[in-house]
């Protein structure tokens, strides 16, 4: 109930229980007082009645519009409440657009190099910490520039996004990190895993980039291929710091592409080519 209504019926309450008041009153001067007295009697009761009814319609009219205000600026604070919170879930939505963004290569939907070089120094102490494993792949698309020569960059871009999707649905693991890590380098990180495996992954990666079948002229087998390098840290192997696993795929991955490119590189085929243990 409002306060106008609550207010209204206190008084009619008030009201009433003059009038049985007055007209108990009334009925004991009928049989004991003049007859001119009842009739004053009867017409004060009346003017006090209509008195309290005018009271009672000048005390309404001002609380009626009151609460009529009142109800306008509740509403309006639960729409400015409502407006305030779906600004705080925009809010949200950009900022984690924006960090996406912020980590994310637009052409491939694949982390930037940046995410790469985050995620390698955090496993990289990590593992360090925990005498873990932990490996690098680096891939190139091989002649990409003669590709973009003969059909086009738009055309390279849909080669680009092509394989990183085909890399992308290789069973990497979710821990895995893929980022395209230059203009036609994809680099997985892959935490936990020993060059043995680093390998089987690798391979999976050129054999599912060979089944896509994109054709290319100035290829030397007619269509995209990748070449692949690998370096990896274990217990048996450790590096001073993660820019040297780094350095180390990517010799690899040059080792590769100089052995006539399609193939896979290791960090054990570096260390042989230069003669060390």
């Amino acid at each position: 109930m409002s306060l106008s209504q609550t207010l209204q019926t206190r008084l009619s309450l008030a009201t009433a229980a003059m009038v049985l008041l007055t007209a108990a009153v009334l009925t004991v001067l009928a049989t004991t007082a003049p007859a001119s007295m009842v009739v004053a009697a009867i017409a004060l009761v009346l003017a006090a009645a209509l008195l309290s009814w005018l009271l009672l319609r000048q005390l309404l009219r001002p609380l009626s519009g009151l609460e009529a205000n009142l109800q306008a600026l509740q509403q309006e604070r639960v729409q400015l409440v409502e407006e305030r919170d779906d600004a705080r879930v925009h809010l949200e939505e950009m900022e984690k657009t924006l960090a996406r963004v912020g980590l994310e290569d637009a052409l491939t939907g694949l982390a930037n190099r940046r995410q790469f070089e985050r995620g390698l120094l955090e496993e990289f102490n990590r593992a360090a910490r925990t005498s873990l494993s932990l490996a690098v792949i680096m891939i190139d698309i091989d002649l990409f520039d003669e590709y973009n020569d003969s059909y086009g960059r738009m055309a390279g871009d849909k080669v680009l996004r092509r394989v990183g999707s085909a890399i992308r649905d290789t069973n990497v693991r979710p821990e895995d990190l893929l980022s395209r890590f230059g203009a036609q380098e994809i680099a997985v990180l892959l935490p936990g895993s020993r060059l043995e495996g680093a390998l089987i992954v690798a391979e999976r990666i050129r054999k599912s980039i060979e089944l896509l079948d994109i054709p290319h002229s100035a290829s030397p087998t007619g269509r995209v291929t990748i070449s692949i390098g690998i370096s990896s840290v274990a217990p048996q192997r450790q590096v001073d710091e993660p820019e040297t696993v780094l350095r180390e795929a990517e010799e690899s991955l040059a080792l590769a592409k100089s052995a006539g490119r399609d193939c896979i590189r290791t960090v054990e085929d570096l260390r042989r080519m230069r003669g060390q243990a």
